[in-house]
């Protein structure tokens, strides 16, 4: 069972025992919670291709450098 399924069990049991300021607040959280994810899901894709974009553009490393970098680790 995953985190959220608890949650809206503990909601549930909350609202059954006569609570329904927090199952209420739990409900809303939760929801605010998978919007921002699934906004962040969307945004994901655009900033992978942001960040190849930027490595493609750095320039090569030059055989010199590596055999530098070997001596000295």
């Amino acid at each position: 069972m995953d985190t959220f399924t608890e949650l809206r069990n503990l909601a549930d049991d909350l609202t059954g025992l006569g609570d329904t300021a927090t199952p209420t607040r739990v409900r809303q959280e939760i929801d605010r919670f998978m919007a921002w994810k699934f906004e962040a899901g969307e945004r994901l894709p655009d900033r992978a291709l942001e960040e190849r974009l930027k490595l493609d553009r750095e320039p090569p490393r030059s055989p010199y450098f590596n055999t530098c970098l070997l001596a000295i680790t």
